[in-house]
């Protein structure tokens, strides 16, 4: 799975719906919700998972696996930013949850998610960083194991602006892509509110966007 059927799949599941999306804008932007609701989102994301295809399974905090089949885990510093190996699974470094087929054609993928509140300490302005440690932490990891694939999103709720657009250019060297779903605005240029960074739709109302790129 790439970070496009991730979030064509979380689409799909909120036009028919399946997932709830109106609370995350609601989440996304009062003071008074303080953390809590990354994990409701990635439950939301299962359950549409379930409507796609009833044989995939999430899985929270699943450990990162290595290519070791003595220390079977990956470890992972941020300070250093660099990935080591473990024997035991409380040492190892997580994803916030895992999707993966049970039955059927093999697709899996390790998601990191962060969930910004647009009003809390000026969250909006770190919300790009934070984003770029979960896109560098799972770079790390897969260096060390490139049978990964992972997948890096951002939740946060505002506009798009140039310098937001521009702010990933970082990660598009060599033809790579990030998505945006646009969740409650259809693309200028297309049916679909899932486009390109490039091509997502600049300014209008605030609303809840999902970022994703594949690692």
């Amino acid at each position: 799975m790439r970070c496009q059927q991730l979030l064509t799949t979380i689409e799909d599941a909120f036009n028919h719906g399946y997932i709830n999306l109106e609370r995350a804008s609601v989440f996304a932007r009062n003071d008074r919700i303080r953390g809590g609701w990354e994990v409701w989102l990635q439950l939301e994301i299962a359950h549409a998972f379930l409507h796609a295809d009833g044989n995939w399974t999430c899985e929270r905090e699943q450990p990162y696996p290595s290519t070791n089949q003595r220390r079977q885990f990956l470890t992972y510093s941020a300070v250093a930013g660099v990935a080591g190996t473990a024997t035991k699974r409380n040492a190892a470094a997580r994803a916030d949850f895992f999707l993966h087929r049970t039955q059927g054609m093999a697709d899996e993928a390790y998601i990191e998610l962060k969930c910004i509140n647009a009003t809390r300490n000026n969250a909006v302005l770190n919300a790009w960083g934070r984003f770029e440690a979960d896109v560098v932490k799972q770079q790390i990891l897969t260096a060390s194991n490139g049978n990964l694939n992972c997948i890096s999103v951002l939740a946060t709720f505002g506009t798009f602006n140039q310098a937001d657009i521009n702010s990933l250019a970082w990660f598009m060297q060599g033809g790579r892509r990030a998505y945006v779903y646009d969740v409650f605005n259809n693309n200028y240029n297309q049916n679909s509110r899932v486009t390109t960074l490039a091509n997502v739709a600049p300014g209008g109302l605030d609303r809840l966007f999902l970022v994703a790129v594949s690692v």
